[in-house]
């Protein structure tokens, strides 16, 4: 059942979950223009249950084999079909706003890149009212948190904030080693992930 050109919802759900989840994605995209002058431009799925939000997982994996595992995803970004599927029987106001966010940053930095300035300006931009916060494991602290919290420190969040929507250039050598990972290709980055996974 399709709302309008840019949100559809997969299921059916009662008429205040549309309401809730149009308010989530109005008041996320105004937080978003007022900060960051631009809105995104991303398509959004809602779906309902964890069966419906591994269905999006597998249909977007690149990899085989396509195997069922009980997805704990709440949302996630498709940057290649400008896609952002939440799931709304769980989602928090956050994960509006953190997929959101994805929205806006370029699509020219790299997934990790892109992963950590969006938890670093979702954290940022609920600095006032944490409680609505997505919950995340350890292991993003330390991968994309503390390396754009240091680049921040480094450049400020004004260029930091022309930087995520692709207005600034960075010299990667000039930056601390662990904010350089960020700048790597996925699979070299990803190797590093598994020694958080376990």
């Amino acid at each position: 059942m399709a709302i309008h050109r840019s949100l559809t919802v997969l299921t059916d759900i009662s008429k205040e979950e549309i309401q809730k989840v149009s308010m989530f994605i109005e008041h996320a995209n105004k937080i978003i223009t007022e900060y960051f002058g631009v809105r995104t431009s991303f398509d959004i799925v809602i779906c309902h249950g964890s069966w419906e939000m591994e269905i999006q997982v597998i249909s977007r994996r690149r990899e085989l084999p396509l195997r069922y595992d009980e997805t704990k995803s709440v949302s996630i970004t498709d940057y290649r079909l400008n896609e952002i599927v939440i799931r709304s029987d769980i989602a928090k106001f956050g994960h509006y706003l953190h997929e959101l966010i994805h929205g806006v940053i370029t699509k020219n930095h790299p997934h990790q890149l892109r992963e950590g300035l969006a938890w670093y300006f979702t954290l940022k931009l609920t600095e006032q009212c944490r409680y609505v916060r997505p919950k995340y494991p350890s292991w993003v602290d330390y991968l994309y948190i503390f390396p754009v919290k240091k680049l921040a420190q480094i450049m400020g969040d004004d260029f930091l904030k022309d930087f995520a929507l692709g207005k600034g250039v960075i010299q990667e050598e000039a930056v601390p080693p662990d904010v350089q990972d960020l700048f790597l290709p996925e699979y070299f980055y990803y190797a590093s992930k598994r020694r958080y996974d376990s």
